[in-house]
Order: C-alpha cells, then sequence, then structure tokens
C-alpha cells in the first residue's frame, strides 16, 4: 500500500467515527422568533450535514475532486439555507461561521486539486463539528434549564440562618 492510499485509510477511520458521533447527537439550534422549535426539522438539517460531509469524505478516500466540490457546495448551500441564531451566542456564532469558513475553503481546494489541503480541512471541519455538538449539548442546554433556586434566609443581629446567635 502506497503512503497516501495509507494516510487516507486512516483519514477515512477518524471520518466514519466523526461521522457516527455526529450522527448520533441532535444539533441544538435556537427557534426562530416566528416559528417553534422543531427536533424533527433539527435533525433533517443535521442528518444533511452528516451526508454532505460523507460525500466530502468519500471524494478525498477516492481522490475524487468532483465529489469533494459536490458535497461541500452542499454544507455551503445548508449554511445559507438555514436560519440559526448565531447572534444570541458569541460561541455559537464562531462555530457556524468556521463551519461555513471551511465549506468554502473546501470548494476552493477542490477546484484547485489540492488533495491534502482538502484532507487537512476536513478534519478540521470534523474536530469543529464535535466541538460544537460538545458546546451546545453540555452548555447551551445547561443555561435553558430551569434552576430550583431557594430564598436564603435573612439574618438579623448577628444571628445566623439557622436563629442562634454567632459570637463575636
Amino acid at each position: 500500500m502506497t503512503r497516501g492510499k495509507h494516510w487516507f485509510g486512516g483519514l477515512m477511520a477518524v471520518g466514519l467515527v466523526a461521522a457516527v458521533y455526529t450522527s448520533a447527537v441532535l444539533w441544538a439550534q435556537e427557534p426562530t422568533p416566528d416559528a417553534p422549535r422543531n427536533p424533527a426539522n433539527e435533525a433533517a438539517l443535521m442528518r444533511a450535514k452528516l451526508a454532505s460531509s460523507q460525500k466530502v469524505l468519500e471524494g478525498l478516500v477516492d481522490e475524487n475532486f468532483d465529489l469533494i466540490h459536490d458535497g461541500a457546495k452542499e454544507l455551503v448551500k445548508i449554511t445559507e439555507a438555514t436560519q440559526w441564531h448565531a447572534e444570541e451566542d458569541q460561541v455559537y456564532a464562531h462555530y457556524r461561521a468556521d463551519l461555513r469558513r471551511t465549506a468554502l475553503k473546501l470548494v476552493v481546494l477542490a477546484e484547485e486539486k489540492n488533495l491534502d489541503g482538502a484532507a487537512y480541512t476536513y478534519m478540521h471541519s470534523i474536530t469543529t463539528c464535535i466541538s460544537c455538538h460538545d458546546y451546545c449539548r453540555d452548555v447551551l442546554h445547561i443555561a435553558d434549564a430551569e434552576l430550583k433556586l431557594r430564598a436564603t434566609p435573612r439574618v438579623q443581629d448577628g444571628g445566623s440562618a439557622t436563629g442562634k446567635k454567632l459570637r463575636r
């Protein structure tokens, strides 16, 4: 096996693991003001991004620049067509912008027939996707969770919350 084929075999394994991980996690998208949050639409969006990403991976493994180009163009269209509320969270906005930049870069690299550059860019996009999903699942959902706080009793005249006097 040549060095290039061996390298792309490893890339394919990493890509498949990332694809399985990504498909298992739903996109934590904030609802638009005029449309209620719809988990079915979010799942469909993630499936579309996953299918486009897999197309790029297949193109990388087969050295098929047309497939890389097509998958990357689909990712660009998805980022243009969806109503994501990136302005509500700066970290999420960063991940969203990075996905778009990466997809645009993959289009150019496919046109230039730069396989190494496209492979590196694809791996960066997968890492970014996983980080974004971690953030959306672990941070944004925690921030949306209802807090169950109790009032703290007022302490008066050197006493404690239990009613006992504190020594001075």
